[in-house]
């Protein structure tokens, strides 16, 4: 058996990955876990708060905290799933102003992927940048959203005008027309909902059909099944 560690950016991807790619990589004997990112302390409920990617170091913590707290444990593998939207561009990243100039989406990742696993400097550890952020996976299929808001046909129908014959992980990440922002403007309740909504309609849509429409997720689930 092989155990792999997902660093994942918020509770879309948590559940994502407990609820789609545990069970995808049971049969594989890949045995996976997801922990969100410590992002500080919540004073309120006095443990660390979690979710999110404000700072660059935070992540990077992460990573290297759970490969030292697992102390060389053999057959062991690191991945990341976090998002290119809003990713973070503090000097201590290596998301570079060279790298944001790269038009291709598909060369910018690249790059930013390669300069995040020097950075992080480890055997094992796989990067992996979603393009552009979680909900590119729900424009696979929008028809799917109708699952979870029945009384929304006239927005997904207007959904669906906007993207047009894009290809979902190319849906670009400008603050207003992001994938989460194109669905929040049609289905405005979603704002509220991402967490619990978002990863049961991945899930509804399908692993399978997933990879075959998002070229760069299904790179990264080609590499993971063969740790």
């Amino acid at each position: 058996m092989k155990n792999l560690h997902i660093i994942v950016e918020g509770s879309s991807e948590e559940v994502f990955v407990n609820d789609v790619l545990v069970k995808h990589f049971a049969a594989l004997d890949i045995f996976v876990s997801a922990r969100k990112i410590k992002t500080g302390w919540d004073r309120i409920n006095n443990k660390p708060a979690k979710g999110g990617l404000l700072k660059y170091i935070k992540f990077r913590n992460d990573v290297l905290r759970w490969v030292e707290s697992d102390n060389g444990r053999a057959n062991t593998f690191y991945t990341s799933f976090i998002d290119l939207y809003a990713f973070p561009k503090d000097s201590e990243s290596p998301y570079t102003q060279q790298i944001q100039n790269i038009v291709d989406p598909y060369k910018k990742i690249v790059a930013l992927e390669t300069a995040i696993g020097q950075d992080i400097n480890h055997p094992t550890f796989i990067p992996y940048v979603q393009l552009h952020e979680f909900e590119a996976l729900l424009l696979v299929d929008p028809d799917r959203l109708l699952t979870m808001y029945p009384d929304g046909q006239n927005g997904i129908a207007r959904l669906k005008r906007d993207i047009g014959q894009m290809n979902p992980e190319e849906v670009n990440d400008s603050p207003q027309t992001a994938p989460s922002k194109r669905i929040i403007q049609y289905l405005p309740n979603y704002e509220g909902q991402k967490a619990q909504v978002g990863p049961l309609v991945a899930e509804d849509i399908g692993l399978n059909l997933l990879r075959q429409k998002c070229p760069h997720f299904n790179e990264w689930i080609n590499k993971l099944e063969n740790i």
